[in-house]
């Protein structure tokens, strides 16, 4: 866990990849994904962002996520070898939190490389170094071999990336095609929630 583990201020202002946040008298840089830049409101808007701080030798840097499954990625991709925060914010940027998670798991390739600073053999390392420990994450409950959770592996996943299983089970009964794969459930479940 990070020194800081959240932040709550008003936002002083915004930049291309950060937003300026006012706490307590001090105003804190914090690096963001582009999807929680636009979501969190304009100059004056109350913000609470679930942080990460990187001490490096001459400079402290800051990542803010308005979802704990936000940091909890960011944090899993800049454990991966050649991944940095910019490169895992860029992801992140790119593909939100839940897309990015699903195109780890179900291996795709093509998604995660669309992020800047993300190739595609960045892109195979990250799905080697990180499926299974996504994998074990969407697991709600321990399961007997061969079963999930609930049964139904897109639920599980949502669940485990912090969203309610009676939400959760609501976005996902509202499909009326019971052939999707389960990458395409997940995908079509956040954008109803409103996180794609």
């Amino acid at each position: 866990m990070s020194l800081i583990a959240a932040i709550a201020g008003s936002i002083a202002a915004k930049g291309p990849d950060f937003a300026l946040v006012a706490v307590g008298g001090v105003t804190l840089k914090v690096y963001a994904p582009a999807f929680d830049l636009v979501s969190m409101g304009d100059e004056g808007a109350p913000v609470r962002l679930h942080t990460h701080l990187i001490v490096r030798e001459d400079d402290l840097q800051l990542y803010g996520f308005l979802e704990p499954q936000a940091q909890r990625l960011f944090e899993l991709l800049i454990g991966v070898s050649g991944v940095g925060p910019r490169v895992a914010l860029g992801l992140l940027s790119a593909l939100p939190a839940g897309e990015a998670a699903a195109a780890i798991v179900s291996e795709d390739i093509v998604a995660l490389a669309r992020a800047p600073g993300v190739g595609k053999r960045t892109a195979e390392r990250l799905i080697l170094e990180l499926r299974q420990k996504l994998e074990v994450e969407t697991r709600a409950e321990p399961v007997v071999p061969g079963a999930r959770a609930t049964g139904d592996a897109a639920l599980d996943f949502l669940v485990s990336l912090g969203f309610a299983a009676s939400e959760a089970r609501q976005a996902l009964s509202v499909e009326r095609d019971a052939d999707l794969a389960v990458e395409e459930r997940v995908r079509r479940a956040l954008q109803r929630m409103g996180q794609g």
